[in-house]
């Protein structure tokens, strides 16, 4: 399970722009100098704290107070307001929502005495985004909406497009996505109108569309969102831009592209001092270097970015942080340490009421404990983060939850409830199969890099116009040269195309014998068995029968179908389809068998990528002419393992034997099923260059089929 908090980088618009400008500080510092009116050096004071919102929080509190004295001696209580509004902030980066919410009760009520209407929308807006990180989305919407009402009363447009997009953001918190993607255009289309930069609005829209898997639609408007930074020299908008292309690269499993991305965030946000985005991008790193199994990496940057967390005082921060460096130390096997840091997480994120953060880590906290054998506590722990996660729409959550706790409840002896913790594992990971993911990623980069270029790539023309002007006066040598070069070319080609008309009739050969194997899945007969045994239950009045058989059963032909197309599959999807497969082979037959489907321990099913459908002939095989004479005790058991830099499968029945099954067959019959494998199995070996290992044979009881198989990693 992945057991990670990635940051994206959202434009908190609530707030006003965050990154602190050295030259603009610079700038109204000497304002201070000036003979400006006591009023206006209290705006110029909030003006500051401003700047230094997310790089110092200590300097917008003293340049927040400063305004605040100067403000109180003048009586100037629109500048105490805001004033206090920076230091409010302070406090919500913090984790401090008590605080935070006393200062915005006090900015609420002298804004409603002095009718400072820009004050009340600033105190919702400041509710609203507590709300929103403590999980109560609908309350944060509503006071997002409240502020809208008076801004657009007050004519503020600006303040109403950036609160369409903390709406936005806010549905794509709960999860609808086409609703987030619609207040973000209305926001896009004020920006527009208004002729603002609407770079952020463009991040926000890439975000969306990355939650939906569009990778192609999220980086368009990520690079959309950098060329207009870089184009401005925003440096702030360029860290969003690349940490969250990075974030697109790593969900396509392009960790080392995506590093690459959050080393260039990671670089200016160290030239600017942001300690907020450093922290943040860090653990991003330490969780692309987890992924490639690097942990002495991972946990560098993990701790690194505690200690800034700590540091700032940014307490939902650090519970991301903890969470992430338990999980690590879960992976490693040390569930000692493990266990310490989620337990902190989790406390944290109680204390900040952050819901996503306490599921994640009880979650991770009932998985140490299933497999450590405490499968009462991580029963608890399981049954009350799936609750709190359905009640927040978070389905992620649902999906991994509810799968460790199908396992807890079978070790538990309580089946029933294993079956319908397993079932809501699989109803939530059908919900969360979006849109086929777009190959179109390479070109957007390469349209980008080609645009920033173009001055270069001008010069290069030219540089080549003057070559081949060089060229025509070139003496016979040269000549010579280029007719040599362009036969070598020319042999090089003939090649080329020899050796690619033998890959594309190695990829119709694949073609071919994927269409074979699919009929062979599909038997007829055996279809018209499981929809017989199917209506025998309905008959008898067994509904609920009836219905978990065919709910298996549709899975069943999904996923043969869906598995035909891929080259690669999952070893965990490949397990499920044999479950399915097996039970509905198993279905009133007048001899059941009993079917163990093991994994070495270890193995991580959900990391390792295999061919579909090597184990299925031969089990089907091993029900059809080896157990199927056996009254009693019949038994197959299929085993995953690794030795060496290989996956071994074996299939194992305690039935008649090959040799006693064969004599059993007519002397014309042919297996299709084994002659398909054996076909495969050369065609990887031609593709792949690698052994691919096959074995049969005959045990005293039974028979064992043994493969070593092409696998990949995820």
């Amino acid at each position: 399970m992945k057991k990670i908090t990635l940051i994206i980088f959202y434009f908190l618009t609530t707030f006003i722009a965050f990154s602190q400008n050295q030259t603009k500080v610079d700038s109204l510092l000497q304002k201070l100098k000036t003979k400006s009116s006591n009023k206006e050096k209290v705006d110029t004071y909030n003006t500051i704290a401003k700047q230094y919102a997310f790089t110092d929080s200590s300097q917008t509190v003293l340049y927040a107070n400063k305004a605040i004295e100067l403000a109180e001696k003048t009586d100037y209580q629109e500048g105490i307001v805001d004033a206090y509004f920076q230091i409010s902030w302070v406090n919500i980066q913090k984790g401090n929502y008590k605080e935070s919410l006393k200062i915005l009760k006090k900015i609420l009520k002298t804004s409603e005495k002095i009718k400072y209407e820009k004050g009340i929308s600033l105190a919702y807006k400041g509710f609203a985004y507590i709300n929103s990180n403590q999980g109560n989305l609908n309350k944060a919407l509503e006071y997002y909406f409240a502020a809208i009402k008076i801004e657009t009363k007050i004519g503020e447009k600006l303040a109403v497009a950036k609160n369409y997009s903390n709406i936005g953001d806010t549905y794509q918190e709960q999860g609808d996505l086409d609703k987030a993607l619609e207040y973000q255009l209305k926001s896009l289309e004020i920006y527009t109108e208004l002729g603002h930069s609407a770079n952020e609005i463009y991040n926000s829209i890439g975000v969306i569309y990355l939650r939906k898997g569009n990778y192609s639609r999220a980086l368009e408007y990520y690079f959309k969102s950098l060329k207009i930074a870089e184009d401005l020299n925003h440096k702030d908008n360029i860290i969003f831009a690349f940490n969250n292309i990075g974030l697109v690269y790593y969900e396509q499993g392009l960790f080392n592209k995506a590093q690459e991305y959050y080393f260039k965030s990671l670089k200016i946000a160290e030239e600017l001092k942001a300690l907020y985005f450093i922290a943040s991008i860090q653990n991003n790193i330490g969780i692309s270097y987890k992924k490639q199994t690097n942990y002495t990496k991972a946990l560098e940057y993990y701790l690194s970015s505690l200690k800034i967390r700590e540091d700032i005082g940014d307490k939902r921060g650090l519970g991301s942080i903890y969470t992430n460096i338990g999980g690590l130390y879960s992976t490693k096997g040390e569930y000692v340490k493990a266990l310490e840091y989620l337990q902190k997480g989790f406390f944290l994120g109680q204390k900040t009421k952050d819901q996503p953060l306490v599921i994640s880590a009880m979650n991770s906290i009932g998985e140490i404990h299933w497999k450590t054998g405490k499968n009462i506590e991580a029963n608890e722990y399981l049954i009350k983060s799936i609750q709190i996660a359905q009640e927040i729409d978070h389905l992620p959550e649902v999906r991994d939850g509810s799968l460790i706790l199908s396992k807890v409840q079978k070790a538990l002896g309580n089946h029933k409830a294993a079956l319908e913790s397993y079932e809501l594992y699989h109803a939530t990971y059908d919900s969360l199969l979006g849109e086929e993911k777009s190959k179109q990623i390479s070109q957007l980069q390469i349209q980008y890099e080609t645009e920033k270029k173009e001055q270069e790539i001008k010069s290069l023309a030219q540089q080549a116009e003057i070559q081949s002007l060089e060229l025509k006066q070139a003496n016979f040598n040269k000549t010579i040269f280029g007719v040599v070069s362009i036969v070598l070319l020319l042999a090089g080609l003939v090649l080329y195309l020899v050796n690619r008309q033998k890959q594309l009739k190695l990829k119709q050969r694949a073609q071919d014998i994927e269409q074979n194997l699919l009929r062979v899945q599909m038997n007829p007969h055996f279809i018209f068995n499981a929809m017989t045994s199917i209506q025998d239950y309905m008959n008898q009045g067994n509904a609920k029968k009836a219905s978990l058989y065919l709910v298996k059963f549709s899975k069943l032909i999904r996923q043969v179908l869906d598995n035909s197309r891929s080259e690669f599959i999952s070893l965990d999807q490949e397990i499920n389809m044999l479950d399915n497969y097996l039970s509905i082979q198993n279905l009133k037959r007048d001899q059941p068998f009993t079917f163990n489907i093991e994994v070495e321990d270890g193995l991580d099913c959900e990391e390792i990528a295999i061919p579909p459908m090597f184990a299925q002939p031969f089990v089907e095989n091993a029900i059809e002419h080896g157990v199927t004479s056996i009254k009693e005790g019949a038994i197959i058991t299929i085993h995953f393992s690794m030795e060496g830099d290989h996956l071994v499968l074996k299939i194992t029945d305690n039935g008649s034997g090959i040799e006693e099954a064969m004599k059993i067959k007519r002397k014309d019959h042919v297996s299709h099923a084994i002659k398909i494998t054996e076909e495969r199995i050369d065609l990887y070996r031609k593709m792949r260059k690698k052994k691919i290992a096959f074995d049969i044979q005959d045990l005293s009881q039974g028979t064992q089929i043994t493969f070593n198989l092409p696998f990949q990693y995820i």
